[in-house]
Parts: structure tokens; C-alpha cells; sequence
């Protein structure tokens, strides 16, 4: 019994090594197994568990694993390609533009005292900086002359009578004591120094609304303008003879914005535009602000024109060196150089011609073309000066016969509108007069003499203190008319430039600058 136990004990000892083997062969297997199930591929419909782990991940955007790839593939291959989709119509390819808002403070008229008061372009002590002074674009303007004798030959224009298109100007001798001797008096008594020159810059003015095209051409950019007051030796205004304007005397720059064809159009459109992009006053509006003027004032921007400066006219607007307001316009002699006096643009005589049967027939017979803008009036009726008023009777040497509306003023003056016994339609007669010189600063508007002038409130010598004083015309107002007191009218010209300058934009906003619009524009309001 004991050897059969032990051999009973010896078969288990001898088969225990084999079973663990088994066992271990078949935990491999089990092992396997689950390995090869977590390597198998997610079915498409199931997203894979994410399998979560207490320790913290080290990286803040995971890898995308392939399970992502793979979807995107899919989802790609789903979607159709971009390249097969339909173009867009050609209406739709433009890039969209913001509707377009004019600010005509900042883009039109522009008379922020950040600006006319800039410490270095309006002080003439800083140099070539100075380019917003009187002395910097006279210099501009002279070509090969003596920018100092320049000047002064133009001022003396006012010492003599002028012969302008076969009409008479008067001489307006007060020219010299309040204006020529004090300024040589203060530069040593031998030439001006335009370094003190008497002349205080008020604004800044765009008219892009007196641009010239048609659908085939363009003929001009339009105009900037600088608008000067003349200043007394103690540096206030120069007042006027009579009357409560807080100056007497404005001069006006009027420079052409060279423009061949659409793309030169649309430089100074955006151009302008583009200042309202910054606080008006600031460096960076200063600095747009002058690269726009430089463009116009500088010598060389015109080589087609006379000196090769961008000078259409100057004009002055004065009660301070003569009996009545008076408008004069100058231009650059192609010649010699020098500023010479020329007719004023549009506008008669109004001494020969105004309260004539010559007036009535004028207006009567071109009725149609003047209440629908067409109507020009022939150079040959263009006067030497305007005169504005306030007028006496002796101004006309044969005032008993002129048939014109006589309108009581201050005693012994009256105000005389353009007017005369006949003419058929007021508003004919009004459209004709406020397209001139005397009209538009007068009677039409029921302006008093300036457009823009020094404000009535002011710290001069030391500074403006407040903005040049606009008149309602520009602003928004109403005028009575002056020969049918029943007809009040409503002017906004700012308003009406805006909308100019806006139909402008949107146009190269929407079609470009390869062609000029259809529309033919030309202006029919000049002043």
C-alpha cells in the first residue's frame, strides 16, 4: 500500500509542472486576444469611448487621431468639391462698400481751429513746414519771379484803374496806407517779407462739385481752396468802412485738382474721403490733410500751366479800401508770369448793366436754358469787378433811369438786386443772379457780403478763438427773395456738395474708375 501511495504521489508531482504550463499557454492566448479586440477598427456607425485616465494630460489640445482624419475624408468626400460649384454672377464678385457719409467739417469745409491754427504749417517762422500760410503759396505761385515783388505787384492792381475787357475798374487807393505801408513798414521799408504777410488762413475748402466729364472725358478734378482774412497792423481784422463784419477783406486761393481722366478723379475722391478716417485736428489728419493741398499748391503739380502751378484764380471780396463791397478776381499772365486782374466769372457789369432793358432781354429770351442750367453767359458781357453794395444813387451815373428794385438799406444806402421792368419770370431772373458774384453774396441769399469770414467773437492778434463765421447759405437757412418778398426760398450748399461728392463715390464704389459715369457732370453753380 505505501509504494502504490507513493507511486499515486509521484504521478502528481510529475503532472503539476505540466498544468501550469497549461495554464500559462492558455493565459497567453487569453491575453492575445484582448489585445487583438482593442486593435480592431470602430464600426462606422459607433464613435469610439474615449477611455479616461485620472492623471492629467500634459498637453492642452490633444492630437486629432486617425478616427478624426478619417472622418473628415469621409465627410470631404461627401461634400461637393469647391472647384465644381457654379461661379458667382460677376454682380456678386465685388467687394461690398459701406455706405458712403460725407462730413462736410471734415471733408468739405474745413475750418477747425486744430487746423487753421496748426503750430507748424500755419506759422510761417517753421520754413518749407509752413505749407498752410500765404507766404508758402505765393511762393509756390510766382515761378521764376521774386516771390516778394510777386506780391506786391498784385496788390498794386487795387492803386490804378484797370481796363478789363474794355471796362473801366476803379482804382481803390486805400490799398496802400492799410495794407502796402504798414507791411513794408514792419519788413524794414524795402520789400515785402512774406514771413509777416497780413493774411489769416480761415479754411480749407474742397469743391470736388465743380468737376467737368462727360461719358467720354474728364476735363477737371474741380477745385481747393484756401480762404485768407486780412489782418490790420495789430494783427485783428482789417475792418470794413462801414457796417458790423468783424473783417473787411477775405481773399481766396482757388486751385484747380488736375484731373485727365477717371483714375486721377478717383485719387481726389478717396483722397478727400478718406480724412474722415481720423479725428479732424489730430497728427494723423494734419498729415493727410497736407499731402491732399500739396498736391494742388505745390510748384511742378501743373506743368501744363502757367508757372506750373495749379492757380485757376484768386479772388477777393473787400469793404475795407473802397466806398462799396467789392469782388475781383486775378489770374496768372502767361507772358510774365505776375497775377493780372480778369473779369469776374459770370457775372455783367452791374453799374452798366443792371436795371437795363439789355438785362431784361437777356434773361427773357434765354428763360429756358437759365431755369435748366444750360444757359452761359457770353465772355464778352463778363465785368471787370462786382460791385455788391451797399450802393448810393450817385454810383450810377444815370441811376433815375435804370428800372431795377431799389431796397432801403441804412440811410443814405440802399441795396439794388439784380432786377429790371420786364423780365417774365422771377425765377428766372433769381437763377440768373445767384450765379453771380454779387448775387450770391447778396440779395440771393441774404448774405451779408461774405460767405465765410472772421467770427464775430475772436482773440486776435493771438488767435481766432472760435471757427470762421459761415454764412446761412452754406449752413442751411432761408432767403426772401428780394423782388417777390412772397417767394422764400431755402439754401444749404454744404448739403447740396455732400450729395455731390457722395452720387461720386458710390459711382466708383460700384463701377469703378474705368470709364466716367453717363451722366455728364458740369457745374452750374460756380461761387
Amino acid at each position: 500500500m505505501h509504494v502504490k501511495k507513493e507511486n499515486i504521489l509521484m504521478k502528481k508531482s510529475a503532472t503539476k509542472p505540466v498544468a501550469i504550463a497549461c495554464l500559462l499557454v492558455l493565459a497567453l492566448i487569453l491575453v492575445s486576444l484582448a489585445r487583438n479586440s482593442s486593435r480592431r477598427p470602430t464600426p462606422k456607425n459607433k464613435r469610439p469611448v474615449a477611455r479616461q485616465s485620472i492623471a492629467p494630460s500634459t498637453r492642452s489640445n490633444p492630437p486629432v487621431n486617425t478616427v478624426h482624419r478619417r472622418a473628415l475624408k469621409q465627410h470631404a468626400a461627401a461634400s461637393p468639391s469647391q472647384k465644381h460649384l457654379p461661379a458667382p454672377s460677376k454682380k456678386f464678385r465685388r467687394k461690398p462698400h459701406s455706405e458712403v457719409s460725407i462730413n462736410p467739417a471734415t471733408q468739405l469745409m474745413i475750418t477747425d481751429l486744430r487746423v487753421v491754427e496748426d503750430p507748424v504749417r500755419t506759422n510761417p517762422s517753421t520754413g518749407r513746414r509752413a505749407t498752410w500760410t500765404f507766404k508758402y503759396l505765393m511762393e509756390n505761385m510766382a515761378g521764376e519771379n521774386d516771390p516778394a515783388e510777386f506780391t506786391l505787384q498784385w496788390l498794386k492792381h487795387w492803386e490804378e484803374d484797370q481796363v478789363v475787357n474794355e471796362q473801366i475798374s476803379p482804382a481803390r487807393a486805400l490799398i496802400r496806407e492799410k495794407i502796402i505801408e504798414p507791411w513794408l513798414e514792419a519788413s524794414g521799408g524795402e520789400r515785402l517779407n512774406l514771413r509777416l504777410a497780413p493774411f489769416k488762413l480761415l479754411a480749407i475748402v474742397n469743391r470736388m462739385d465743380l468737376r467737368i466729364h462727360n461719358k467720354d472725358s474728364v476735363t477737371t478734378g474741380g477745385e481747393g481752396r484756401f480762404v485768407f482774412g486780412v489782418l490790420n497792423q495789430d494783427g485783428t481784422p482789417l475792418p470794413p468802412i462801414a457796417g458790423p463784419a468783424p473783417g473787411g477783406f477775405t481773399v481766396i486761393f482757388e486751385y484747380e485738382l488736375i484731373a485727365y481722366n477717371m483714375r486721377d478723379l478717383e485719387k481726389w475722391a478717396h483722397t478727400w474721403h478718406g480724412l474722415g478716417r481720423h479725428r479732424i485736428g489730430s497728427r494723423g489728419y494734419n498729415r493727410a490733410l497736407e499731402r491732399i493741398t500739396r498736391g494742388f499748391t505745390d510748384a511742378g503739380k501743373a506743368p501744363g500751366k502757367v508757372n506750373g502751378n495749379s492757380i485757376n484764380q484768386i479772388r477777393s471780396n473787400e469793404f475795407a479800401i473802397g466806398p462799396n463791397w467789392e469782388l475781383r478776381e486775378f489770374v496768372l499772365d502767361a507772358d510774365t508770369g505776375l497775377l493780372t486782374q480778369n473779369t469776374v466769372a459770370l457775372t455783367p457789369d452791374t453799374i452798366l448793366a443792371n436795371g437795363t432793358q439789355g438785362l431784361k432781354d437777356l434773361i427773357n429770351e434765354n428763360e429756358a436754358s437759365i431755369l435748366d442750367g444750360t444757359f452761359t453767359l457770353p465772355a464778352e458781357l463778363f465785368g471787370s469787378g462786382s460791385v455788391a453794395g451797399p450802393f448810393l444813387p450817385s454810383d450810377f451815373p444815370d441811376f433815375e433811369d435804370h428800372t431795377f428794385t431799389i431796397i432801403p438799406f441804412f440811410d443814405p444806402f440802399v441795396d439794388i438786386p439784380w432786377s429790371a421792368e420786364g423780365i417774365s419770370n422771377n425765377e428766372a431772373r433769381h437763377k440768373f443772379a445767384l450765379n453771380t458774384c454779387n448775387g450770391c453774396h447778396r440779395s440771393e441769399t441774404d448774405t451779408d457780403f461774405l460767405q465765410v469770414g472772421f467770427p464775430l467773437e475772436h482773440m486776435l492778434p493771438a488767435s481766432l478763438g472760435n471757427e470762421a463765421q459761415l454764412a446761412a447759405f452754406l449752413t442751411g437757412g432761408e432767403a426772401i427773395d428780394p423782388v417777390v418778398p412772397e417767394t422764400v426760398r431755402t439754401f444749404n450748399d454744404l448739403e447740396r456738395r455732400s450729395a455731390d461728392l457722395k452720387e461720386l463715390l458710390d459711382y466708383l464704389n460700384r463701377e469703378g474708375s474705368s470709364r466716367p459715369p453717363r451722366k455728364a457732370h458740369r457745374p452750374r453753380f460756380v461761387h
